[in-house]
């Protein structure tokens, strides 16, 4: 489930590309690496890159995730700050942010992070809106903050029937 989700957040931040910069020929092996759960892989595929290339957000982005997925915390926290020291608006950079705040257990700054994201997440991105509120409700169910994760509950399921009825609805 994991893996479908990275590979779901991928997508959705990919759909903005244009607007992150320049990419790397390598980012699309390390992305197809991250999605088979390769992270070590993608790891060394994309450090070099990056270091070649330190304004290419995307690459910059995919080495942020790859380190943290692969647990490699430390790297991942620097490599998310040089981000939002590059571009402190850029989506990614605040994703990855708020999930190294959470596995730092602060969580309001987790939640803080996440609430700019999905802010900054238009609504016609229906996919990447879910997965921040997914994100979000696992944050308060860690805080037992069974409140604000049943609502965030009931939104995602919300959210998911449009999709249905999107993808049932027959265009005119």
């Amino acid at each position: 489930m994991r893996n479908t989700k990275l590979a779901f957040a991928l997508a959705a931040l990919a759909a903005s590309a244009s607007l992150w910069g320049q990419t790397a020929p390598e980012a699309e092996v390390a992305k197809r690496l991250l999605d088979q759960g390769k992270f070590a892989e993608a790891v060394k595929i994309l450090e070099p890159v990056a270091k070649a290339s330190r304004d290419y957000i995307e690459t910059q982005y995919l080495l942020a995730q790859a380190y943290r997925l692969n647990g490699q915390w430390d790297e991942a926290e620097k490599t998310t700050q040089w981000m939002l020291d590059l571009r402190p608006e850029f989506v990614g950079g605040l994703w990855e942010a708020a999930l190294i705040r959470e596995y730092l257990k602060d969580f309001s700054g987790a939640v803080d992070l996440m609430n700019m994201v999905y802010h900054r997440t238009p609504a016609t991105n229906v996919n990447a809106r879910i997965a921040v509120l997914e994100d979000l409700a696992r944050i308060f169910d860690k805080q037992e903050n069974k409140k604000d994760g049943g609502l965030l509950h009931k939104e995602i399921v919300r959210l998911k029937g449009t999709q249905r009825e999107t993808a049932n609805s027959s265009p005119r």
